[in-house]
């Protein structure tokens, strides 16, 4: 990913994001960035979209195998909504 990294955990957690998983509010590490760089990926096919976005996402976050596709689902609504919008949906970071 980028060559921005957090310096310490309260760095880190500063750069959280928030989505609705499975009727869950889940903290989301690199977020912004995830969402960056699945924008620039190649194919526009959405299942290769979910599933770098999901790849992408395991790299700094755990996701439970049973999990797994509420997670694509939250990711790939939060990228559409990102390209049609151009900002953030799903509860904005820093506990909000």
């Amino acid at each position: 990913m980028s060559e921005n990294k957090p310096c310490c955990a309260t760095a880190a957690a500063a750069q959280l994001r928030y989505l609705i998983v499975g009727g869950h509010r889940i903290a989301i590490a690199q977020l912004d960035e995830i969402l960056d760089i699945a924008e620039g990926t190649a194919s526009r096919e959405e299942n290769a979209v979910r599933g770098e976005l999901l790849r992408l996402v395991k790299i700094y976050n755990y996701v439970p195998a049973a999990a797994e596709k509420s997670y694509e689902d939250a990711l790939y609504a939060e990228y559409l909504a990102r390209k049609g919008t151009g900002r953030r949906i799903g509860g904005g970071g820093n506990g909000k």
